[in-house]
């Protein structure tokens, strides 16, 4: 490599267009080897609702609390996650599912339990707070 001297400085200097070229290269090689098609999303709405307001509705709504510890309770009743989704199915038509992480739930809790739920089938859900 051939590297060009100021005049007077006496300090090489290197030229940055391998430097682009290389670095554009490896754009163009993980834009081809990424997959963005196996990606499968989970259709969700996020809406705040504090317990002070309380609409009258004709649909059933059911919460799903998320503990830190690890706990699922379903309307205020402790469950196992691998009980949720059946009893979720039971569900009439219509049933609102609410999502609630309580006590410092880590955002991995919450992640295992929607995954439950999107492969279960269940489509209706809402994250509250």
């Amino acid at each position: 490599m051939h590297l060009r001297q100021k005049k007077g400085d006496g300090t090489p200097m290197i030229g940055l267009t391998p430097l682009i070229d290389v670095v554009f290269i490896l754009l163009i090689f993980f834009m081809l080897a990424s997959s963005f098609l196996d990606w499968r999303g989970f259709e969700m709405s996020v809406s705040i609702r504090d317990g002070s307001t309380t609409r009258q509705s004709d649909t059933r709504s059911m919460t799903i609390e998320i503990d830190q510890a690890g706990g699922i309770t379903l309307n205020g009743e402790v469950i196992a996650i691998t009980r949720l989704v059946p009893m979720l199915r039971e569900q009439p038509d219509g049933t609102k599912f609410y999502i609630r992480p309580v006590n410092g739930a880590t955002l991995q809790q919450l992640v295992s339990v929607m995954d439950a739920l999107g492969r279960g089938g269940i489509v209706n859900v809402d994250l509250i707070e």
